[in-house]
């Protein structure tokens, strides 16, 4: 499978730096540290839909909207690397 590289503006790095907090170590144990999880990614929207993590803050901070926001999580969620401009 080909790397996914996404191009995003400087200024979402610190977006960046707390989606990077979700995922897997090795791609096969979740970082929450809990052995049932099913989707870290699912971690990652309820914290953003329940307002932990300053994901909400970070949202209104650049004024996206709801399905906006969600995408750029999910985009930045996936990739393997990301490239500033």
């Amino acid at each position: 499978m080909k790397p996914i590289i996404i191009q995003l503006e400087d200024k979402y790095a610190d977006l960046v730096d707390c989606v990077s907090d979700y995922g897997y170590n090795g791609a096969v144990e979740p970082r929450c540290g809990d052995d049932t999880c099913q989707s870290e990614l699912d971690h990652l929207l309820t914290d953003w839909l329940e307002g932990a993590n300053d994901l909400r803050d970070m949202q209104a901070h650049f004024g996206l909207k709801n399905a906006e926001f969600e995408q750029l999580l999910a985009e930045i969620f996936i990739a393997d690397e990301i490239q500033y401009f």
